[in-house]
Order: structure tokens, then C-alpha cells, then sequence
């Protein structure tokens, strides 16, 4: 037999160890868990800043060069149309575009309505004489057309020229004044180098960074399409929308290794996996000890016959309120049960416990979540709750109405003599003065009832 308890113990104390052992581990796994998301957070942070620096760099880059469009706009202007200024500062506008961005310009032209009569540099550009913005069956053309319509500078997507190569183009309508009438004059163009402007930007920068993106412009139907990029993009990409003046481009950025380390995860989970082992053969003591100490603490303060609070969390709950100001709508109420010495002459004490027990529910139930009530005597109960005076009645009407009601299975009714005082009466008394006023207005309670029902107190003693 002796050996049967051993075995049993053991197998008991294995469970507990493995159930520890489990418990631990997915604690550990879920802290972790939190861990990496907090880490996973904080570098996509990170990353969206750099997008979103990217994007800011983009933005100005790309204004900047565009700029050259409204000088050129307010040449025509202030020549009214005439053209014979081009040749003689044609060059310095071009310069002027690489010093202050570093970006090569393909052309900027002049296309009074819409047909290019004047370009530079002319070199390598000449089949732009003559051509035709407003053709729309040319590439690059249908924004042209709309830039001429709405009266407003639109910029191209990346598109394929005429004399080779990738560019980006920016159209501004020209407006000339004419009296008090306003006359479309026609185009300034200007064409970015677009493989220039994506060195420019530095972009291909990132993959020394140890970052993948992609570039891409979205159209009017919402969809995506890529213009340069480096590395592979999965789904779960740290994105930035923003708009170079008419258009909508997106950049994406990853890491390059990847949001999370797999080698990182599998050491940690090892390491895991060794804690919980060690945690796994303490751990029944350890729960042992805290159950044991919460059931010496529950008992310490329960009222084991009406298992509300003692005598002790009583004189604890007095302590505390002695040590600071009352609040103003705390009522300290007394309560007894009336008739108790009788019922235990006659039913029996079980029959008296079985009536402090109803006591009991019956004011815990009356009081409910407004404050406490404590057990402080044979049939003695105290409550200190904190209500106002109106609640207060509504309190002491359900608990006349509880006792009423109230019937065991010894005893066929149930009757307390209830005294109470509030702060709101008393405003200068400490709560030992309101427990004296309490108490008394209680007994006089008692009296009356030992009246109205016949009985002479003086030749009996007890509740």
C-alpha cells in the first residue's frame, strides 16, 4: 500500500511539473511573441520614415526641375508670345536645372498652340521641331492635351520618346492677356532624363542599407505599376502613397533579411524550451504555497458560519478609517437578531446558526455592492457602507422586506433590530461617535420590538 501512495504522489508530481513545464513555455513563447511584435512595429516605423524621406526627396526633387516651366511661362509672358528670348537664355536655364538638383534635363521646348517651334538642346532633339503636342495618338500627348484644356501644369509618368530613350515629361499652358481677355498661348514643355533621375535620387542607395523597394506610379484605375526597383517585395511591405503634383506614385520598402530572424526565433524557443524546464520543478510548490497562503488569508477575514467578513477585517476596516477624514455620505449601521436565545432554547442551536446565517445573506444581499457587512458578535452584525440618504432608505426597506420574506428550514421567520448613522447627520463625529449612535438607536429599536410583542427582557438575557 505503502509503495501504491508513493507511485501516486510521483505520477501527481509529474503531472504538475509537465502541466508547469507546458504552462511556462507558452508564457514565454507568448512573451516573446509581444516582444517581436514590438520590435516588428518598431522597425516598420523605421521604415516608414524612410519611405516616407524617400517620398519628401522625390516630391522637392521633381518641383524643383518643374520650377524652370513657370520661368519659362513668365518669358513668354513678358514678351507677349514672342519667342526670340529662347536662344539667349535656353542655356542657362539648362544649366541652372543641373546645379541646383543635379538632374539632366532630355529638352524643355517652347509649342505655341501646342506645335514645338523652338527646343533645347536643339542636338539630338531635332525631330521635337514641329511636333505636335496636342496629337493625342503620341505618347506622353494626352496630358499635354489636358494641361492645354484645364489650363494647368500636368506632369507625365515615365514614357518612351521620340528621339529614344525614357523621360518624364512636365506640360504648362502659357496664358497671354489680350485687354481684359485671356488667350491660351500654348505649351511649355520640359523633359527629365528619367534614368538620370533615378540615379539622382539616390534610391539604388537603399540596397546598401540593406532595404528592397519599389517605385511604382498608380493610374486612374487604382492600379500599380512599377518603374524601377531592387530586390523582391513580399505582402508584407511597409507602403507610402504621395503625390508628385498630379500624379499618384507608391513606394515600397522591406528589409532585405526579412522583418523577423528564423535563427533568432529557434534559439529563443530553445532557450525556452530549457527554462521551463527548470520552472517545471518548482512550480507545484510554488502554487502549493500561494494557495495555501490565500486560503489562511480568506480565513483570516471570513465569518466561517456566514462565510461574509469577521470580526477581524472588521477591526481592520476601523483602523483604516480612523486614520483619515470620513467620507461624507458614509452610514455605519448596526444590526441584531431578535429572539435568538429563544431559538436556540427551544429549535436548538443549529436551528440559531441557521438564522444568523439568513441574518447574513439577508444584509449582504439589502447592501449589495454600496459597502461591507461584517459579523462582529454572536448575533451582532455591522455594515459600513456609503450611500446618500435617499439610497440609504431604499437599502433599509429591501432588508425589512428580505427578513420579512425569509424562511429556513428550523425557523419560520426571521427579525433584526436595525440602528444606522450617517456622516451626513453627524459631520463632526468620528466613527467610533457614529458607531455609539448607531448602536443606540439599534437598541431602542430592540426595545420596541421586545414591546410590541409582549416579551420582558428582564427576565431573559441574550438577543
Amino acid at each position: 500500500m505503502e509503495i501504491v501512495k508513493q507511485r501516486k504522489v510521483l505520477n501527481k508530481r509529474v503531472v504538475i511539473s509537465c502541466i508547469s513545464s507546458l504552462v511556462c513555455l507558452v508564457l514565454l513563447c507568448c512573451l516573446f511573441a509581444g516582444l517581436v511584435k514590438h520590435d516588428l512595429e518598431s522597425e516598420k516605423e523605421r521604415y516608414s520614415y524612410i519611405a516616407k524621406n524617400e517620398a519628401e526627396h522625390i516630391i522637392t526633387t521633381i518641383d524643383c526641375v518643374m520650377a524652370r516651366t513657370n520661368t519659362l511661362q513668365a518669358m513668354i509672358q513678358d514678351h507677349n508670345g514672342d519667342t526670340s528670348f529662347f536662344d539667349l537664355v535656353a542655356g542657362d536655364v539648362y544649366r541652372s536645372v543641373k546645379e541646383e538638383t543635379g538632374v539632366t534635363l532630355k529638352n524643355f521646348a517652347l509649342a505655341p498652340d501646342g506645335v514645338v517651334s523652338d527646343v533645347y538642346p536643339l542636338k539630338g532633339n531635332e525631330a521635337l521641331v514641329g511636333f505636335d503636342f496636342l496629337d493625342t495618338t503620341r505618347l506622353g500627348n494626352l496630358e499635354a492635351k489636358e494641361a492645354y484644356e484645364k489650363g494647368d501644369t500636368i506632369l507625365t509618368n515615365p514614357f518612351e520618346l521620340v528621339q529614344g530613350g525614357m523621360g518624364m515629361g512636365g506640360r504648362a499652358p502659357v496664358i497671354l492677356r489680350d485687354g481684359d481677355k485671356e488667350v491660351l498661348w500654348g505649351l511649355v514643355t520640359v523633359t527629365i532624363d528619367y534614368d538620370n533621375l533615378i540615379k539622382v535620387l539616390g534610391l539604388d542607395n537603399l540596397e546598401g542599407m540593406g532595404v528592397n523597394y519599389a517605385l511604382s506610379y498608380i493610374d486612374e484605375e487604382g492600379t500599380s505599376h512599377v518603374m524601377h526597383s531592387i530586390g523582391e517585395l513580399g505582402d508584407d511591405n511597409v507602403k507610402t502613397r504621395f503625390n508628385v503634383r498630379n500624379l499618384t506614385w507608391e513606394l515600397e520598402v522591406s528589409p532585405k533579411k526579412g522583418w523577423i530572424s528564423v535563427y533568432m526565433v529557434l534559439l529563443s524557443v530553445l532557450i525556452f524550451l530549457i527554462i521551463s524546464g527548470f520552472v517545471g520543478l518548482f512550480t507545484g510548490i510554488l502554487l502549493k504555497l500561494r494557495e495555501t497562503n490565500e486560503t489562511l488569508l480568506h480565513l483570516s477575514v471570513t465569518d466561517q458560519l456566514t462565510g461574509g467578513f469577521n470580526r477581524t477585517s472588521y477591526e481592520a476596516e476601523l483602523h483604516k478609517l480612523s486614520e483619515r477624514p470620513l467620507d461624507d455620505d458614509l452610514v455605519y449601521v448596526s444590526a441584531d437578531v431578535n429572539g435568538l436565545k429563544q431559538i436556540n432554547d427551544t429549535l436548538g442551536h443549529l436551528a440559531g446558526d441557521e438564522i444568523i446565517i439568513g441574518a447574513g445573506n439577508c444584509l449582504r444581499e439589502a447592501v449589495g455592492k454600496s459597502g461591507k457587512v461584517f459579523r462582529i458578535g454572536g448575533d451582532e452584525f455591522a455594515a459600513l457602507i456609503n450611500v446618500e440618504d435617499g439610497s440609504l432608505d431604499a437599502i433599509l426597506e429591501k432588508l425589512d422586506s428580505l427578513t420579512k420574506k425569509w424562511r429556513g428550514k428550523s425557523v419560520k421567520g426571521l427579525s433584526m433590530s436595525v440602528g444606522h448613522a450617517s456622516h451626513n447627520e453627524f459631520p463632526e463625529a468620528t466613527v467610533e461617535e457614529l458607531i455609539r449612535v448607531s448602536d443606540k438607536r439599534m437598541y431602542d429599536s430592540k426595545r420596541a420590538y421586545y414591546r410590541s410583542e409582549g416579551v420582558d427582557r428582564r427576565r431573559t438575557s441574550g438577543g
